[in-house]
């Protein structure tokens, strides 16, 4: 029978070489392989035909076009193969045959099937095939060749791939092994099954993937039920375990809250029926039913919002960190207003796209610039053109980074390098290419450098958004050194931190290049924006390279598909130009200011929380802070509603960020509330801590005055407290017993 999998084609082979049990009994066993090899050698159809018949596979595959029968000498463009395709089918090439295929080849010298198939052959070396001596038993057998019959492992699921030919000649020397060890009355060897070639067996694992039931221990189990990044924290079951005094202060403040916010929580449940937003529902607990709902705001300027009952508040979340500048600016909102003049037009491009582009690799220091929508859109950009131009699969991520939206960067590690989707609606195999490893440790730096050379790219967040103290310096510079002698790219998800700390971002604070950088938030000035920014030789995969008019230049790299309705939006580099301008007019002044803001508000809240006594306090990197605490402080949540009631606009485990808007005044303000609501949920005991006599504005709180002890909740009750009299020897002595 055929030795290869059943196709639905015919195949014409020459005549085997016929070699008679009696010659191969009158050599020597040991001899016996370089005879079968010469035997199959002579079966086996030409090289170059096996290859002209692989290559059609690979093209359907890629393209989905129907390839069977096409004519060998037609060009790849006139089958209807486009420069997408051609691309892809590059680094299928290029990986399968173990020789550089590119796509300026594809479209020139190897534009068919003919001169494709010859070029490959030439190029592969020649095919050799070493069998091994079977091993000799200590013992003769006492089975009979009938008894010892091998059984042949089924390959009609085999599938096409590297390696496929080594699999089938290997199977069939074990074969006339077996055959050959039973004459000599030897003992067969075991059948190898296709697990014997990890790289050829029809389910052979990927370095990444999936087992249907991946190890958790209880500890990971735990940590993957948390609440991913911003997705809605809702808890049906927490009903609060209070105090009479906390159930009291309780009740007055949520009916407080209520009467300060009206009309907010009225248009929430107006529009529940009809507007579906996470946001909304986002830290319900039964017992905080009624103040589950945010501000509606209409109205900003400079360092406030407005809510549509008429309530001020001081901004520290900022557009989640879109906002460096404040609200409404009188230098955007000009930009705006003039670009709102002349049009908004979608489709062609745009006179400010170069100017902006341009500005961008003036101060990150790269060589070219692409715009999307979004920091999502960013990140799956860079991700694509890294796979584009390395030709492997895998990215390497982080435990506690933020990359957006997309379903595979939506997940967590496990301690056997599983990767689990972190969100419902996300299949295992959307991350099966995906390695999460904790960030910034020796461990991880070795399995980095372990598995560099099969890795696309290495993507960090470089100060996570939510670990802003942790600055891994010397593990980013050594996970650069890594990739660049691997191949692999390094790329710097700078959403958040780009132009935040220094106009170069993270990369010129950790001093360290990435290929790429993705870019968001602060470059748009509140307006929708993403931006890819990186070296050329990458950058390329996008629109082909460089070429120029009145020469015979072409655009030579292969290119991968990366486009969307909005991009290039004319609000967006409107914005973008205006906030560009005010960062290369202001300098490094500017983040150093906000950085020197910051760092004065966390270390004044930071101090007054160490004399509370309480874990609570905050973390930041430039003008980014996030208050940090434990993770059994279950009341936190308090915190920052009491914040809101305050008129500072917070949301629990969101970043906050200061900007250019806000005063000293302002900052003082925020400090002073933070104050205020943490002496509150202290001494009523929502969160551990210790008051120790602790005053703001001469009150020790402001919703809850000191306990009166002469003035118990309920009738007859005790201080908690009570004398009794015991005798030691001779002596009477007065001792406090708890009151149970």
């Amino acid at each position: 029978m055929p030795g290869y999998p059943f196709e639905h084609k015919e195949f014409w082979l020459d005549p085997p070489l016929q070699v008679s049990t009696n010659h191969i009994q009158e050599n020597n066993i040991n001899n016996t392989p370089e005879i079968i090899t010469t035997q199959l050698s002579s079966a086996m159809p030409q090289r170059k035909e096996r290859i002209i018949t692989e290559i059609p596979e690979i093209l359907e595959e890629a393209s989905g076009i129907e390839l069977e029968g096409a004519d060998r000498d037609a060009g790849f463009v006139e089958l209807g193969l486009d420069s997408l395709f051609l691309t892809q089918i590059a680094l299928t090439l290029t990986k399968k045959y173990n020789t550089k295929v590119t796509f300026r080849q594809l479209n020139e010298d190897l534009s068919s099937l003919n001169t494709l198939s010859t070029y490959l052959d030439q190029q592969l070396p020649a095919e050799k095939v070493v069998a091994s001596p079977p091993p000799v038993s200590s013992r003769p057998t006492t089975s009979s060749p009938q008894q010892q019959a091998p059984s042949v492992v089924p390959m009609g699921n085999m599938n096409a791939g590297d390696g496929n030919l080594q699999w089938l000649i290997t199977q069939q020397l074990q074969v006339m092994q077996q055959q050959l060890q039973m004459m000599s009355g030897q003992a067969p060897m075991p059948f190898a099954t296709p697990s014997s070639f990890p790289n050829t067996a029809p389910n052979a694992s990927t370095p990444n993937q999936q087992s249907e039931t991946p190890f958790v221990s209880a500890e990971e189990e735990n940590e993957l039920k948390k609440p991913f990044g911003a997705v809605a924290r809702i808890e049906k079951s927490n009903n609060g375990q209070f105090t009479i005094d906390q159930q009291k202060w309780l009740s007055a403040f949520i009916d407080a809250y209520n009467a300060r916010t009206k009309k907010s929580k009225e248009y929430t449940q107006e529009h529940r029926a009809h507007l579906a937003d996470p946001r909304v529902v986002t830290g319900f607990k039964p017992h905080l039913k009624e103040v589950t709902y945010q501000p509606v705001v209409n109205r900003s300027l400079g360092s406030k919002i407005w809510d549509i009952d008429g309530n001020e508040y001081l901004d520290v979340l900022n557009g989640f960190g879109s906002n460096m500048f404040g609200h409404n600016p009188p230098f955007i909102v000009e930009a705006l207003q003039d670009q709102l003049q002349k049009g908004y037009e979608l489709g062609p491009q745009h006179e400010l796209a170069g100017e902006v582009a341009k500005m961008i690799c003036e101060l990150t220091n790269y060589d070219r610039a692409g715009f999307c929508n979004t920091g999502s859109e960013a990140v799956l950009g860079a991700i694509r053109i890294a796979r584009t131009v390395t030709g492997r699969s895998t990215i390497i991520c982080f435990n506690g980074s933020y990359h957006g939206i997309n379903d595979e960067v939506i997940l967590r590690g496990t301690k056997k390098l599983k990767s689990i989707p972190a969100a419902a609606g996300i299949m295992p195999e959307a991350v099966q290419n995906m390695l999460v490893l904790d960030y910034g440790t020796p461990e991880a730096l070795a399995i980095i450098k372990e598995r560099a050379h099969e890795i696309a790219a290495v993507l960090v967040e470089p100060v996570q958004s939510r670990r802003a103290d942790f600055h891994p310096k010397e593990f980013l510079q050594a996970v650069r050194k890594i990739t660049s002698e691997a191949g692999s790219l390094l790329i710097f998800d700078e959403v958040i931190t780009g132009f935040r700390t220094l106009p170069g971002g993270a990369q010129q604070f950790f001093n360290v290049k990435a290929d790429l950088g993705t870019y968001g938030k602060v470059v748009g000035g509140g307006m929708p924006i993403g931006v890819i920014a990186g070296k050329r030789e990458y950058m390329d995969a996008l629109d082909g390279g460089h070429w120029q008019y009145g020469d015979k230049s072409v655009p030579e790299i292969g290119v991968t598909y990366f486009a969307g309705t909005f991009v290039r939006h004319p609000f967006a580099l409107a914005a973008a130009k205006a906030v560009l301008l005010r960062m290369k007019e202001k300098g490094q002044a500017l983040q150093d200011s906000l950085t020197n803001n910051t760092t004065r508000l966390a270390q004044e809240i930071n101090k007054y929380c160490e004399q509370l006594k309480t874990s609570f306090h905050i973390v930041h990197f430039g003008s980014l802070f996030k208050p940090k605490y434990d993770a059994d402080m279950h009341n936190i949540d308090l915190l920052f509603l009491i914040l809101r009631h305050k008129g500072i606009h917070i949301y629990d485990g969101f970043p906050c960020f200061l900007t250019e808007a806000h005063t000293q005044e302002d900052i003082d303000t925020i400090i002073h509330k933070f104050k205020e609501a943490l002496l509150e949920i202290v001494e009523l005991g929502f969160i551990p801590g210790d008051t120790n006599g602790q005053k703001v504005n001469g009150k020790s709180s402001i919703a809850n005055p000191k306990f009166n002890a002469n003035n118990p909740p309920i009738p007859g009750a005790m201080i908690g407290k009570i004398q009794t009299e015991v005798q030691i020897g001779s002596f009477p002595i007065l001792l406090d017993q708890a009151n149970i």
